[in-house]
């Protein structure tokens, strides 16, 4: 080693006899593979000082930032936003008026089961799939321009990016169903009224009750477990098909399955047991979970999924 070092240092002179240290220079500095000249003890400050920078550039306010625009610099998302509100308040509306025009040819048994809140809710088909379509894209995105691999790099930190990511996806889904669902349920309370149906007041507490608890519920199911989803398969096309046959095939096939299934399968599942929180789900039903209950299976699901995603993701490849 030492000779390697005064050979260099006979060649430094001899290259450079004119530069006055030039020898301690030589010796004391690595050519890098890009052949640049990079003095130890200035690289040593200049890799703490970056990694610092580095630090503080990546923190999660920063990373939720970039985040966020990323999901709103695509006009997709906000095609989506759009559909998602105007489709459900468009529907809740022609419902209404179908109610009315139809009301008088109703039995007693409809007319006894018709609910001025719940049925305001049947707008929410179209913005429960624009949901999904939100939490998956929102993941499956990157994926399919390997944009996830730019985003890593920049922030290896693949938690963190999870994690803001699905902050992000929660609030803009909170931000539809808080409009939609109150937007659904205020244009079709004029509609019953003017055909002579029961309406509701939005300022009764059972009607706040209900709306806050289908705007949450809607929310969790609908955005964050199909977010879940699509980290786990990573494809467009395969997560929004096994969020909707998840979500909803066990309510389609719910009138054709034995009562013991029903009750000890399919009120255990998150869409069904938020049908028994927000009361689409009598208590009379072999269905209805207890709102502890119910509470309990929706955390357990939307927890769970996150976990498995946060997990997966943080030890595979991209």
């Amino acid at each position: 080693m030492n000779a390697t070092i005064a050979s260099t240092t006979s060649v430094s002179s001899s290259i450079f006899p004119a530069l006055p240290g030039a020898d301690k220079f030589v010796t004391d500095s690595i050519i890098s593979p890009g052949f640049d000249l990079i003095s130890s003890s200035g690289g040593a400050d200049r890799a703490r000082r970056d990694t610092g920078k580095t630090a503080t550039e990546t923190g999660f306010s920063a990373t939720l930032q970039s985040e966020w625009t990323k999901l709103r610099s695509l006009r997709s998302t906000w095609i989506v936003v759009a559909l998602a509100i105007g489709l459900s308040v468009g529907f809740s509306a022609l419902i209404a008026i179908t109610s009315g025009l139809t009301h008088d040819s109703w039995n007693d048994s409809v007319r006894a089961a018709f609910d001025p809140v719940l049925t305001t809710n049947s707008g929410s088909l179209f913005g429960c799939i624009l949901l999904i379509v939100l939490g998956v894209t929102a993941v499956t995105s990157e994926y399919s321009t390997r944009m996830v691999r730019t985003t890593f790099i920049g922030n290896p930190r693949r938690l963190r990016v999870f994690a803001a990511k699905t902050t992000v996806v929660a609030l803009l889904g909170l931000a539809i169903t808080a409009i939609s669902i109150p937007g659904m349920f205020l244009v079709s309370q004029p509609i019953f009224r003017h055909y002579g149906l029961e309406t509701a007041s939005i300022t009764d507490s059972s009607t706040y009750r209900i709306l806050l608890t289908i705007i949450l519920t809607q929310m969790l199911n609908y955005a964050l477990i199909p977010l879940s989803i699509a980290w786990l398969l990573r494809g467009t096309a395969s997560a929004i098909t096994v969020s909707i046959g998840f979500l909803w095939l066990p309510w389609m096939l719910g009138p054709i399955l034995p009562d013991w299934v029903k009750h000890n399968v399919l009120s255990y599942l998150p869409d069904v047991a938020a049908n028994s929180l927000s009361g689409i789900t009598k208590t009379d039903s072999v269905q209805y979970l207890g709102q502890t209950s119910a509470i309990v299976v929706i955390a357990i699901w939307v927890v769970g999924l996150l976990a498995a995603a946060a997990i997966v993701l943080n030890r595979r490849d991209v």
